[in-house]
C-alpha cells in the first residue's frame, strides 16, 4: 500500500496560536507616581497608640483584547481534543474578528480535522479571494481534494502552490507520492528531489527519494539515503522497512525481518510491514509464519485484498484447498474488479463441484480476458449435470468467434455435436501437428481431450489425455491442475 500522503491538520493552528499568544501576558496597573509640580498630598496622622490599618487595593487590569480572548478560549479547547466545540466558538466569533485571515485558516484546519473537507474549502477560499497566494489556503484545498478523490481539483491545487512556490515542500512530496502511484518512479524522484533542495532533511522527501531510487533498482542510494533518515531518526518505522526490502534483495532475510520488525515497534499496526514479514518468512519456506503475518494484516484492514490474497496462493501451494477458497472468495469480494482472482477462484470451486459458483467465477474471467477456455469449461460442466441445451447454447456462441478452421473451433463442436469417431482423430491428429509449434496449445488441446472423455464417462481414456498433460511439467495453463486432480495428484 502506498504511504498516504499528509500534511500537519493542525500543525499551523498552534503557530497561529502562539503568534496570538504573545500577547496573553498583558499586565498593567494603576499609575501612582507622582506628577511633577504638584505637592504630594497631606498625610493625616494619628496616635502612635492606635495605627491604621493601610488597605491595599489590587491594580486594575485593563480589559482583556477580544483576539487574546478569543484565542484563550480555542487553546483550552484544542488542549482537550474537542474540535468540534472549537469549530462550533467561530459562531461566536467577535465581529472585529470575523476577517481575520490567521483564524480563517484556523477554521478551515479544524475542518479538515473533522472531515468536512467541503466546508474546509469553502473557508479556504474565503482566504483567497483576499489573497490568492496565501500558501496555507491552497495546501489545505489541496489536502481536501486528496482526501475526497477529487483527481482534478488536486492536481490544480498543487499546481498552483508550486506556480507559486516552485520548490514548496508539501506540494512536492504529494506530487511525489501521487507519481509514485502511477509507476512515474522519475517523475516522483524529481519532484521529492525539489522538497529536499527546500528542506534538506525533511524525512517525508528523503523517505520518497529512497524509495524511487529502490524502484529505480539504485539499491546503493536508496540503502544510504534511509540510513540518513535513520542517523537522524532511528525510530522512523518506514526507513527501517525499506532497508528491510533491501537485506531482502540481497538474501538476507533473517535481517530483512529484524529490520521490519523493528518497524513495527513503532507502527504496530501497519499493514504494509505485516505483509513484508509474511514474504521473507515465505522465502525462507516457513509457512506457518508468514500465514501468522498475513492473518495480523487481515486483522488491521480486513476490508483490503492484499493479505487475502497472499493467503489464497500460500494455502493453495499447500494443498489446502478448503482454505485457499474461502480466502480467494475474500479476495472477490473486498475486490472485485481484482480479475486475477476469478481464474484461481473459479478452479477451487470446480475441483470442489461448484459448478455454478465456478461458471460464474469463468464468466468474469471472460469479461476480462476473452480466454476460449473459460466457456469450454462451461460447457463441460454443463454436460457433467446433463444440461446439453445449456452447452449447446455457449457453443454456438463461442464458435461464432472462432476460426472455422482452427483447432479451438473443431474442439468446441466435439463437445457439443453428435460424437464421430472420425472428427475425433481428424481433430487428435490436428492437435499432434501443433505439438513443435505451440507447446503450450498442445497441452491445452490434449487437456480438453481428456476432459471429453471424463464428460462422456470413458476415464481410462481420460487419465491417459492427463498423463500426457502432466508430464509437461508444470506449463503454463490453468488445466494443468485440473489434469493432476483427473490423476488423483
Amino acid at each position: 500500500m502506498k504511504k498516504n500522503v499528509t500534511l500537519s491538520k493542525l500543525g499551523f493552528i498552534f503557530c497561529v496560536l502562539s503568534m496570538l499568544g504573545g500577547a496573553l501576558t498583558v499586565t498593567g496597573c494603576k499609575s501612582t507616581d507622582v506628577v511633577e509640580g504638584e505637592k504630594p498630598a497631606p498625610v493625616e496622622t494619628k496616635e502612635a497608640s492606635e495605627p491604621e490599618k493601610v488597605v491595599e487595593k489590587e491594580p486594575e487590569l485593563p480589559p482583556e483584547p477580544v483576539n487574546i480572548r478569543f484565542a484563550k478560549e480555542l487553546q483550552a479547547l484544542l488542549a482537550q481534543g474537542r474540535v468540534k466545540d472549537a469549530i462550533a466558538l467561530f459562531d461566536t466569533i467577535p465581529s472585529e474578528l470575523v476577517d481575520d485571515l490567521d483564524l480563517m485558516i484556523v477554521l478551515a484546519s479544524l475542518y479538515v480535522s473533522d472531515g468536512q473537507y467541503d466546508m474546509a474549502i469553502k473557508t479556504a477560499d474565503k482566504v483567497l479571494i483576499i489573497d490568492p497566494e496565501n500558501l496555507s489556503a491552497l495546501e489545505i484545498k489541496t489536502l481536501c481534494a486528496k482526501a475526497k478523490g477529487d483527481n482534478s481539483a488536486y492536481s490544480a491545487s498543487v499546481k498552483q502552490i508550486l506556480a507559486t512556490d516552485p520548490y514548496n515542500v508539501q506540494a512536492n512530496i504529494m506530487q511525489g507520492d501521487e507519481q509514485a502511484l502511477n509507476h512515474k518512479w522519475k517523475l516522483a524522484r524529481d519532484a521529492y528531489t525539489k522538497a529536499l533542495k527546500t528542506e534538506p532533511d525533511n524525512e517525508d522527501a528523503l523517505y520518497g527519494y529512497a524509495k524511487m531510487t529502490y524502484y529505480m533498482d539504485d539499491l546503493k542510494l536508496a540503502k544510504s539515503t534511509c540510513q540518513a533518515i535513520l542517523d537522524k531518526n532511528p525510530q522512523n518505522s518506514e526507513a527501517l522497512a525499506l532497508m528491510g526490502k533491501l537485506a531482502a534483495e540481497d538474501f538476507n532475510y533473517v535481517r530483512a525481518i529484524k529490520l521490519t520488525q523493528d518497524a513495527l515497534e513503532y507502527d504496530p499496526d501497519n499493514y504494509d510491514f505485516y505483509l513484508d514479514i509474511g514474504t521473507y518468512y515465505r522465502f525462507q519456506g516457513k509457512y506457518s509464519e508468514s500465514i501468522k503475518n498475513w492473518d495480523k494484516a487481515v486483522e488491521i484492514l480486513p476490508d483490503y485484498f492484499l493479505a487475502y490474497a497472499y493467503l489464497a496462493g500460500i494455502y493453495d501451494e499447500q494443498g489446502k484447498f478448503d482454505q485457499a477458497l474461502y480466502n480467494y472468495r475474500k479476495v472477490i469480494e473486498t475486490n472485485p474488479d481484482y480479475y486475477y482472482a476469478y481464474e484461481s477462484t473459479a478452479i477451487l470451486e470446480y475441483h470442489f463441484g461448484n459448478y455454478d459458483n465456478a461458471r460464474k467465477l469463468f464468466d468474469q474471467a471472460y469479461a476480462y480476458s476473452e480466454n476460449y477456455s473459460y466457456k469450454l469449461m462451461n460447457i463441460a460442466m454443463y454436460l457433467k449435470e446433463g444440461k446439453k441445451v445449456e452447452a449447446k447454447k455457449i457453443a454456438d456462441a463461442l464458435m461464432k468467434k472462432l476460426d472455422r478452421e482452427s483447432t479451438e473451433y473443431n474442439m468446441t463442436r466435439l463437445f457439443v455435436d453428435n460424437y464421430s469417431r472420425n472428427a475425433e482423430t481428424t481433430l487428435l491428429n490436428k492437435i499432434n501437428k501443433e505439438k513443435e509449434t505451440d507447446r503450450n496449445k498442445y497441452g491445452k488441446m490434449i487437456f480438453y481431450m481428456g476432459l471429453f472423455n471424463e464428460v462422456n464417462g470413458s476415464m481410462e481414456m481420460a487419465r491417459e489425455y492427463y498423463s500426457t498433460v502432466t508430464a509437461m511439467q508444470a506449463p503454463m495453463f490453468f488445466e494443468y491442475r485440473i489434469a493432476e486432480w483427473g490423476l488423483g495428484l
